[in-house]
């Protein structure tokens, strides 16, 4: 499993860490802090489900089929917290431990919808979150591991063919994988590797 966090500046205030429904610090503190305690239900909460399996779909080479599958359907309850057990368990080694311990810097905000949230453990990071239709901010892994899984991410869109399994990896792709990559773009501007990555995906949409 690919655990690389975007690095990051810090933005916005520290001090905002309580309200996951009204800050995007506080939904990162509280993901981290789920994720820490096993508590799966909270961390599935606090996780944009169509980036996560997107994200899956990446580091395993997915069938388009397998993919548009999951993405009509949802992970399960089961599936899902494996996954993030699994991703808790990635990030205390990458973290050298507790989760808890890390620390919850401050946020940019980026358009709208999305906030870059500042992270500091052994190293600075950026989580990407994602804010909800109804105002719960979560973590979006696609924005947030995205820069570092382009290639897969992009060998996903590629191998969608003309089907209706394809047509829904495609939607996926418009409505949730594109504006997480630019917002992650938008963070880091100067990462013109991302942009030449993102302008091919959206070639590839027709966009």
């Amino acid at each position: 499993m690919v655990i690389l966090l975007v690095v990051a500046a810090c933005g916005g205030s520290g001090a905002d860490t309580t309200e996951p429904s009204q800050f995007p610090t506080g939904s990162v503190r509280s993901w981290f802090d789920s994720l820490e305690a096993d508590d799966m239900d909270t961390a599935q909460q606090l996780t944009y489900q169509e980036s996560m399996l997107i994200v899956l779909a990446a580091e395993n080479a997915m069938p388009t089929e397998e993919l548009a599958t999951l993405l009509r359907r949802g992970a399960t309850e089961e599936s899902a917290a494996r996954y993030l057990a699994g991703f808790s368990d990635a990030l205390r080694a990458r973290y050298g431990g507790s989760l808890a311990a890390i620390t919850v810097d401050g946020f940019t905000q980026l358009g709208g919808n999305y906030a870059a949230v500042a992270v500091t453990g052994d190293g600075a990071a950026t989580i990407i979150a994602r804010k909800s239709s109804d105002g719960l901010w979560q973590v979006d892994l696609v924005g947030t591991l995205g820069p570092a899984l382009i290639s897969q991410i992009g060998d996903l869109l590629d191998a969608a063919g003309a089907d209706s399994d394809g047509a829904t990896v495609r939607d996926a792709y418009r409505i949730n994988v594109v504006p997480a990559l630019e917002a992650a773009a938008a963070h880091d501007p100067e990462n013109f590797a991302l942009a030449a990555e993102i302008r091919e995906i959206l070639s590839v949409l027709g966009s």
